[in-house]
C-alpha cells in the first residue's frame, strides 16, 4: 500500500472525524467494527506523531532514498 504524504491539519481533521464515527459505532454497539476503527484510530495517531514539524508553512520536499 502507498502512502499519500498529507499535512499535519489535514491529518487532525481526519482524526476526528474518525473518533466521532468511533463514537457512532460504539453508541450503536457494533464492537467489530468499533475495534477495527480504534485500530484505524490508533495507527492515525502513530502517523501523527512521525510527522516532521511543519516550519514556516512550506512542506518539504525531499526525502532519503
Amino acid at each position: 500500500m502507498q502512502r499519500l504524504l498529507i499535512d499535519r491539519s489535514t491529518l487532525d481533521l481526519i482524526a476526528a472525524d474518525a473518533q466521532d464515527f468511533l463514537n457512532v459505532l460504539n453508541a450503536s454497539g457494533l464492537h467489530q467494527a468499533s475495534a477495527m476503527m480504534l485500530g484505524v484510530l490508533e495507527q492515525l495517531q502513530s502517523d501523527r506523531a512521525n510527522l516532521p514539524e511543519e516550519r514556516g508553512g512550506a512542506a518539504q520536499s525531499s526525502q532519503p532514498s
